[in-house]
C-alpha cells in the first residue's frame, strides 16, 4: 500500500516535453479536417470557440519557439495569441502548431520542470475543453501527461495550502498515487480525497464550479480548502473559467 505523506512530483523536463507531443497529436488526430466544428462555443472557456482554443494552443508553442515570454500565462498573452491566429482556419493552425514543436522542444530543454510542467497541464486541459465542445469524451485514463499535469497543480497547490495554513489534503489518484498538500501538522486535523486521474484534472484545473467541487467524495469537512481552489489555481486556468452547471465535462 502507498504511503499517504507523499510529497507531490514534477515530472523531468524530457518526460513533460514528450507529454507534450503526446497531447499535440490527440488534439490533431481529433480536430484535423473536420467540417463545421471551428465556431463551436467551448462550454469550459466562455467566449471562446474551437478555432480561439486552437488558436491559443498554437500561439503559446510560437511564443514559446520566439522565446516571447514575458507575459506568459497572463490574459492578455493569451489574448494576442487568438488575435494573432483566430482568423485561420484549424488546419493550417495545426500546421503551424506542428512546425513549431521542434524549437518548442529545445527552448523548454533550458526551462524548469515547473514551467514545462505547466505547459503540460494548459494543454491537456484544453484538449478535454475541446472534447467537451464535441461531446467526444476520451483519453480519460492517467498517463505521462496526466502525470504531468497533476504533479504541477498539487505543487501548486502544496505550496499555496502551507502558505495560507489551509487545512491540509491528502489526494490519491491513480497516476500520482497518494500526495499529502500543506502541513500535516497544522491544527484542525485533514482532509482526504480519492478521484480519477480526469476528475482530479478538471477540479484542480478550474473546470469545476464550487458546489461541484463540495459534491467530491471527501472524507472529512473540505470547506477551509476552497481558497486554493478559487484563489490559486485559478490564475493557470484562464482565470478560473468553469463550464455551466449542467455540462460538468
Amino acid at each position: 500500500m502507498r504511503a499517504y505523506h507523499q510529497s507531490p512530483q514534477l515530472l523531468p523536463i524530457s518526460e513533460a516535453v514528450s507529454a507534450y507531443r503526446v497531447v499535440h497529436e490527440r488534439i490533431d488526430a481529433m480536430v484535423r479536417g473536420r467540417g463545421g466544428i471551428a465556431e463551436l462555443p467551448v462550454p469550459a472557456c466562455p467566449g471562446w470557440t474551437i478555432r480561439q482554443v486552437m488558436a491559443h494552443l498554437a500561439g503559446v508553442a510560437e511564443d514559446i519557439a520566439a522565446l516571447n515570454l514575458e507575459q506568459k500565462g497572463t490574459g492578455p498573452w493569451a489574448d494576442a495569441q487568438v488575435a494573432r491566429l483566430g482568423g485561420r482556419g484549424i488546419d493550417d493552425v495545426l500546421d503551424l502548431w506542428r512546425q513549431w514543436l521542434d524549437p518548442v522542444a529545445e527552448n523548454l530543454a533550458l526551462a524548469s520542470d515547473a514551467g514545462v510542467c505547466q505547459l503540460v497541464f494548459d494543454t491537456l486541459t484544453h484538449e478535454h475543453d475541446i472534447r467537451g465542445a464535441l461531446s467526444e469524451p476520451g483519453s480519460r485514463v492517467g498517463d505521462l501527461a496526466c502525470k504531468a499535469a497533476l504533479g504541477f497543480v498539487t505543487t501548486m497547490g502544496d505550496q499555496f495550502i502551507r502558505q495560507a495554513q489551509l487545512t491540509p489534503l491528502r489526494l490519491s489518484t491513480p497516476a500520482i498515487g497518494s500526495v499529502e498538500l500543506g502541513d500535516p501538522r497544522t491544527s484542525g486535523g485533514h482532509v482526504q480525497l480519492s478521484l480519477s486521474d480526469f476528475e482530479a484534472l478538471r477540479a484542480f484545473g478550474g473546470r469545476r464550479s464550487i458546489r461541484q467541487l463540495l459534491a467530491l467524495p471527501w472524507q472529512g469537512d473540505p470547506t477551509g480548502l476552497m481558497p486554493a481552489f478559487t484563489e490559486v489555481l485559478p490564475a493557470f486556468t484562464n482565470d478560473g473559467l468553469r463550464p455551466p452547471r449542467r455540462r460538468p465535462y
